[in-house]
């Protein structure tokens, strides 16, 4: 019997295929697709994905991909499966510690680079509005004004909103290439693209993987205890307080992924709590 295909737009197996300096040439691919950057910008390197802490007390994130371009703009790439909430608080919280963090104290403000967060999202973000890509910057809601030196963009692309059929677009390939799931889909649309071909293969690697699988099962089932606990804290929450309900739930759901042995860097994606406040619920275990 043949090895079901892992799914792309899971985030674990998204980062163990974009972010991967091996497959860095899928990534400028899918990048390229729909980002306005001149060719020689994408000698990319990969940077660490943890954001700077300013001081005792701040709250930390770490990203999902996180690269910077041949001058010092900095790109992060964020995969998001599940709704949640504050999506644009969460991105605008990123790009503002990502550009923050490009300078120090005596450092002057000419040295701060342009920076792109993009979110992927398997949920649609924007009811009303029909496109599946969306660019976001400082401008003025009159007459569409921008400032030209406020180095930071948002793009969001929903999968819910791809066309069945093609537009013509790299972007529409690659965003396919994430919703697939069936082998035949993968070697439908791997035709379309040696980069995307690329993808696809190491994907089948990654799937046949027995470890890869293992690991993903634990985070799918992490996922669905992080969902039970949501249930039965918002049912408790109702009677005895919504907010202390709720919290409770995704504290237990913390400790049951450390029991597992899953990464403070998963717990913190699905569960939305700081690192240091599941550094301090591993410490207690």
């Amino acid at each position: 019997m043949s090895t079901a295909v892992l799914p792309p737009s899971d985030d674990w197996i998204f980062k163990l295929l974009f972010g991967d300096e091996r497959n860095k040439s899928i990534l400028i691919s899918l990048l390229q697709s729909f980002l306005d950057l001149p060719q020689e910008e994408y000698e990319l390197s990969f940077i660490d994905t943890h954001l700077k802490r300013g001081g005792k007390g701040e709250k930390m994130g770490i990203l999902d991909i996180k690269v910077r371009t041949k001058t010092g703009k900095v790109i992060d790439i964020e995969i998001q499966v599940n709704p949640t909430t504050n999506i644009g608080k969460r991105l605008s919280f990123y790009k503002s510690k990502l550009i923050a963090d490009q300078i120090g104290k005596s450092e002057h403000y000419t040295k701060i680079q342009r920076v792109i967060c993009v979110c992927i999202t398997n949920h649609t973000l924007f009811r009303d509005v029909p496109g599946y890509l969306n660019k976001f910057r400082f401008c003025n809601l009159e007459n569409g004004l921008c400032f030209e030196d406020i180095p930071e963009e948002i793009y969001t692309l929903e999968l819910p909103k791809l066309p069945s059929e093609s537009d013509g677009t790299a972007l529409w390939e690659w965003l396919w290439f994430l919703r697939c799931r069936a082998k035949e889909e993968f070697e439908m649309v791997a035709t379309r693209n040696p980069e995307i071909r690329k993808a696809v293969e190491i994907l089948y690697e990654l799937s046949a993987d027995e470890k890869v699988r293992a690991q993903y099962e634990h985070n799918m089932k992490a996922w669905r205890d992080y969902m039970s606990e949501h249930d039965g804290a918002f049912e408790n929450g109702m009677e005895r307080g919504m907010e202390k309900g709720m919290e409770k739930g995704v504290k237990q759901v913390a400790v049951n992924a450390l029991a597992e042995g899953m990464s403070i860097e998963f717990i913190q994606k699905i569960t939305g709590l700081g690192v240091e406040d599941i550094a301090k619920l591993k410490a207690s275990l």
